[in-house]
């Protein structure tokens, strides 16, 4: 046991910050993608299609979907992918839209779901969005 927290230790020297995607757009002091080590954070995303820069058609489910999918684009760019997600925070702004979400999301995490907090929030930066998501994932 002693060897192994060494070695961690070790490791945890070694690793450095790397900017997986920077800013999501001009003025946002925050980068979308982070990696540290093994360890990928995904800044919160929302429903917005990448392409046409519109919020997902639909409901909160549409949203939701497109969100990981979002999610899923930034985790690949880091050497990751969903099913390497360990903590998932959703914001919601209406917590009545909940089972909604969790369809969408279940479809994502199906197996050996990751962590989860789920909070109600006033409202998004996105006046369309109902729901953001942000993720912690390892690379390994």
């Amino acid at each position: 046991m002693e060897g192994d927290e060494i070695k961690m230790t070790t490791e945890a020297k070694r690793a450095t910050k790397e900017v997986i995607s920077g800013p999501p757009g001009p003025g946002l002091p925050f980068s979308t993608a982070i990696a540290y080590g093994d360890l990928v954070f995904v800044s919160g995303l929302v429903g917005r299609d990448p392409v046409t820069r519109q919020i997902a058609i639909g409901d909160v489910r549409a949203q939701t979907a497109q969100a990981l999918a979002n999610i899923q684009a930034q985790l690949e760019r880091a050497g990751s992918s969903l099913d390497r997600v360990l903590k998932a925070t959703v914001f919601l702004t209406d917590m009545r839209l909940f089972g909604r979400m969790n369809e969408a999301y279940v479809a994502a995490f199906s197996t050996d779901p990751p962590a989860r907090s789920c909070v109600a929030v006033t409202a998004l930066p996105d006046e369309q969005a109902v729901v953001e998501i942000e993720v912690i994932a390892t690379r390994r």
